[in-house]
């Protein structure tokens, strides 16, 4: 049963205004509300795993982006939705830090800090560094969603949706790992729908 779900930020739950800076900017993708209180409303807690490498390119601060959460969190809070919390990583690439995804250290954090389990959480994330995070630290599902990057990534690895959700192997990644199970889906309300189905099952 899923009792966390670990999302991506821009690209999955917000548009990616591209190094976004400006807390005026920050705009959900339409359901996404909708979907986070369904799952809020199950008792499945919600936290928000971001690489923002502009922070360590120097395209904008650490305020900025505190700045564009805290929109974010009240954009959610008036629709009723609370997030649990939420990790990010401020490093470049070029750094080769242990927390930008794919590595685990926002994952490390997060679970440390609130007791989680992997075998209760799902990964949602529009790139394939958020799918492979998701199975590298063996959460029961990882999902590639086609917002933002996602049909990007989709068509790069060959990806094709054949039903909602359309299940794929780890493989495509170059991971081979039968713990997670990794599935394509169209829409943040697609993976909700889907979650909440098959906790009741």
């Amino acid at each position: 049963m899923i009792k966390y779900l670990f999302a991506d930020r821009d690209g999955t739950l917000i548009l990616d205004k591209h190094y976004l800076s400006d807390p005026a900017q920050v705009e959900l993708f339409p359901g996404v509300s909708n979907s986070l209180k369904l799952l809020r409303d199950n008792a499945i807690k919600i936290f928000v795993v971001t690489n923002q490498s502009g922070i360590g390119r120097g395209y904008f601060s650490e305020n900025d982006f505190f700045a564009c959460q805290e929109a974010l969190k009240q954009l959610l809070l008036e629709k009723g939705v609370e997030i649990s919390d939420y990790a990010f990583c401020p490093h470049a690439p070029e750094e080769e830090c242990s927390c930008r995804k794919p590595a685990l250290g926002m994952w490390e954090y997060l679970s440390q800090k609130h007791g989680i389990c992997a075998d209760e959480c799902a990964m949602v994330g529009d790139k394939m560094e958020d799918v492979v995070f998701g199975i590298k630290a063996g959460f029961a599902l990882s999902c590639l969603v086609l917002t933002g990057k996602g049909e990007q990534t989709a068509r790069k690895f060959h990806l094709q949706r054949k039903g909602e959700p359309t299940g794929f192997s780890s493989e495509v990644f170059g991971i081979k790992q039968e713990k997670t199970k990794c599935y394509l889906v169209s829409t943040l309300s697609s993976l909700s729908d889907f979650i909440i189905k098959d906790s009741r099952d």
